[in-house]
């Protein structure tokens, strides 16, 4: 396990446990924690297909909780996958071109009264190379004598 502290006014902690298999962030601070548990965490997506995804909230409790407005969503490289709001709460992310690393992020307003308190949620996402639609044969290097071995 590692352990890294930094003091911003209170003491804001990371805690890194990498069990067998995964790994576990735990971060705290001022009595919040987020704990995050993940196995390849990017989600990997076909460059040749689109998904749908949704953003739900919860309190500190862990019970579901309403955001006031609507959810702005954003793609942190257009030029390799876009995202399109569809709703409330759901997107679909589409690739462009190229495949790489995106992180699409949710933003909303966390407080339901006047004001504002700004909520990020962020996943990342993998476009990887689609399924083979065709392929191609080439000649090794030079033609050989048939008495020639073979490489």
């Amino acid at each position: 396990m590692t352990t890294v502290q930094f003091q911003l006014g209170g003491t804001l902690k990371f805690v890194v446990d990498e069990p067998e298999g995964y790994a576990i962030m735990t971060i705290t601070y001022e009595g919040f924690t987020i704990t995050a548990k993940g196995q390849g965490m990017a989600y990997k997506l076909p460059n040749d297909k689109v998904i749908g995804v949704k953003v739900a909230y919860v309190d500190s409790k862990g019970n579901p909780a309403e955001v006031d407005g609507d959810v702005i969503w954003e793609s942190s490289d257009e030029s390799v996958a876009t995202v399109v709001s569809l709703g409330p709460n759901e997107a679909r992310i589409e690739p462009v071109g190229p495949v790489g690393q995106v992180q699409i992020s949710a933003t909303a307003d966390a407080d339901l009264g006047e004001g504002t308190h700004e909520i990020i949620t962020t996943a990342d996402v993998d476009i990887v190379a689609g399924e083979a639609v065709a392929g191609t044969i080439s000649p090794i290097g030079e033609p050989t004598d048939p008495a020639t071995p073979r490489r």
